[in-house]
């Protein structure tokens, strides 16, 4: 198994910590909305726009690197790239969660 899989999720958690913390920079109030299908939930920006990268960091990344740690134990490829792509689809769901709530804060989806 390559290293490939490791690096591009690697990437995207970064990218997802990069979102958050640019917003961050950018959005100068004390609290945000985010929009949930039933209503509104206010929170302070560091939680809204970090608490789900925050949450997935602490979920997928030990994981994902217990598993590249024994990659060569697995006897099944389908495992590792099982786990990858799980891992995977938690940080794109988050990089659009969070694009969600900055477009709705900053009037895009009013």
């Amino acid at each position: 198994m390559k290293t490939y899989p490791l690096i591009i999720l690697l990437g995207t958690m970064l990218l997802s910590w990069a979102i958050g913390f640019y917003f961050i920079s950018i959005i100068t109030t004390p609290t945000i909305i985010i929009p949930l299908f039933d209503g509104f939930l206010w929170m302070s920006e560091y939680k809204g726009f970090l608490g789900l990268p925050l949450l997935f960091t602490v979920l997928t990344a030990p994981v994902a690197f217990y598993i590249f740690k024994n990659r060569q134990r697995l006897l099944r490829k389908k495992t590792w790239y099982t786990v990858f792509s799980a891992s995977q689809l938690f940080w794109i769901a988050t990089i659009a969660a969070q694009l969600k709530i900055i477009a709705f804060n900053l009037g895009i989806c009013h």
